[in-house]
């Protein structure tokens, strides 16, 4: 009889674990599958992985980032990469060995390391000292951009400009900004350093 009072209680404690494990990876699942969205730091909608876009665009976007002939705005990775629809910004390096899209703010520290702050919270000084540090600023938001200094405290005004924000690094004068990339719908960070003196 004690046998057999064993075996239900072992029989009764494997069910139990099985409904843990089974509860257990219902829930991780369905926290794994909401992050592995993503989001944009921008609008907050969910990002898609840059590897469904079209090989037109991709070509394109290629063919951009060659045209600059620098290491620092050396082409990357599609499957490794994520985009938002809204925007058509293009964020590198952001899907994990996971397969999960993680992005935040830390996005432009990761792209290029400076202490960056809003093209429109420079006032017309210091404007006028970064074009004169730079060749040309073509292709950057010059014309409307936020008055807030720190890039995440972006107004919902700004969000949706084409092309999407300038970001400067007072010290060093180095820009980092979105550039549309010709042809397409797409956005790419554009990291441009002063000339040399």
């Amino acid at each position: 009889m004690t046998d057999l009072s064993g075996w239900i209680m072992f029989l009764a404690l494997a069910i139990l674990a099985t409904f843990f494990v089974l509860g257990f990876t219902l829930w991780y699942s369905i926290k794994f599958s909401e992050q592995s969205r993503g989001r944009s730091p921008y609008t907050g909608m969910p990002l898609r992985r840059a590897k469904e876009l079209s090989y037109y665009s991709m070509e394109r976007i290629i063919l951009f980032l060659n045209s600059f002939g620098e290491y620092d705005n050396r082409p990357f990775y599609f499957r490794k990469s994520a985009f938002c629809r809204d925007t058509g910004r293009i964020f590198p390096k952001c899907i994990t060995w996971l397969d999960t899209i993680k992005l935040d703010w830390t996005f432009l520290q990761k792209r290029y390391p400076g202490t960056w702050v809003s093209w429109g919270s420079l006032n017309d000084v210091q404007q006028q000292a970064i074009r004169e540090a730079h060749f040309s600023l073509e292709g950057f938001q010059t014309s409307q951009s936020s008055p807030s200094p720190a890039p995440r405290a972006i107004e919902p005004e700004y969000v949706y400009t084409i092309p999407g924000p300038l970001y400067v690094d007072l010290q060093t004068k180095t820009l980092l900004g979105w550039k549309m990339v010709p042809d397409t719908e797409f956005e790419v960070l554009i990291v441009q350093k002063p000339k040399r003196m």
